[in-house]
Parts: structure tokens; sequence; C-alpha cells
């Protein structure tokens, strides 16, 4: 197996198939609400440079940001050993149940691909991860940045900055509303 497929899983919660709403609210929602934060700022020409610098946008979202990980860990290893017999239901929706493909080796080396139906303990834990790994994505990513732009200075490197931590922060907040509805509202359901 490939090292990258192992260190890169924790973003496998982004192929999961057949979940009602999911591509809308991993993409277009963090789009739409990214766009609307930059038009916001631009309309009202606010300099790029001062949304990075201290007391900025950007750094305020990075210190909420830099807790995030332990809070998600936790949900994590909660969801992990959660003790009620629903969580490992399979998810299911109007189209069938909601599934991921596996890659896994045989005892011969070959590698193959199988297509796993869902739990509810198996969506969540996928989900906390993903968060877990984008929130410290995000940190790492600022951490080497906002020095770069510092020292460049360059208005252009702002803005395009600006935008990609925007669209990572918007990502980060309505996937975590998401799980936080299945968490706390779908799980216990009995269907």
């Amino acid at each position: 197996m490939n090292i990258f497929h192992h260190l890169f899983r924790p973003f496998g919660y982004l192929s999961i198939k057949g979940v009602n709403g999911k591509f809308f609210y991993d993409w277009i929602i963090p789009l739409i609400l990214t766009s609307i934060t930059f038009l916001f700022f631009f309309f009202l020409e606010f300099p790029a440079q001062k949304l990075i610098e201290d007391g900025g946008v950007i750094k305020s979202m990075a210190y909420f940001i830099n807790g995030l990980p332990g809070f998600y860990i936790a949900a994590l290893a909660a969801i992990a050993t959660f003790n009620r017999k629903q969580i490992d239901y399979p998810l299911i929706n109007d189209k069938g149940n909601p599934y991921i493909y596996v890659t896994g080796v045989k005892e011969n080396g070959s590698i193959y691909q199988s297509k796993e139906d869902l739990t509810r303990r198996l969506f969540l834990c996928m989900l906390f991860s993903f968060l877990t790994a984008l929130s410290i994505l995000i940190i790492t990513l600022n951490s080497i940045v906002l020095p770069i732009i510092s020292f460049k200075k360059s208005d252009l490197l702002s803005i395009g900055y600006c935008i990609v931590f925007g669209y990572f922060s918007w990502q980060l907040l309505v996937t975590t509303f998401f799980g936080l509805y299945y968490l706390g509202d779908r799980i216990h359901m009995n269907n």
C-alpha cells in the first residue's frame, strides 16, 4: 500500500458517496460563504494585509481553530466507543446505503478495491477524523504561509491566502455543524 494513502486517509470522508446533501455541505456552502466573505471585505475596501496582521480576521480565526483538534479527537474517541446498538446500524437514505470504496491488499500482494456500506459509527468516525485533519492542516498552513506573506508584503499573495484560508475555515465550520447535527440528533433516531 502507498504510504500517502494512509497519511491522507482522514480526508477519505470527502469520498463518501450516497449521503443526501453531503456534496452541498462539503463544497458548495463553503464556496458560497467564502464568496460572500470575500465580497464583503472587497466592497468595504478592506486591505487584505489588515485581515492577516495581529487583531485581523485570519489571526482571530486561527486562534479559535488552534483549540479545535483536541475537541475533535475527544469526539472521535467518544464515537468509537459509544455503546448503543443503533450506532452500528447502516446509514440509509432514499437512494440506498451510503458507501465508500476501501482499498486493501490480498495475501498474494495484489491490491483490490471493495465497496463498503457505511454504518453511523463509521460515518461519524470518518467525519471527525476529517475535521481533525483539516483543522491541523489549517494550523500548519497558517504557520507556514503567514511569515512568508509578512516577508513578501504582496497584496496578491495576501488576497489569495485570505481566500484559501476562508474556504478551508468555512468548510471546517460547515462540516462541524453537519457533524453536530448527526451526533446530536440523527444518531439517536432508530431509522
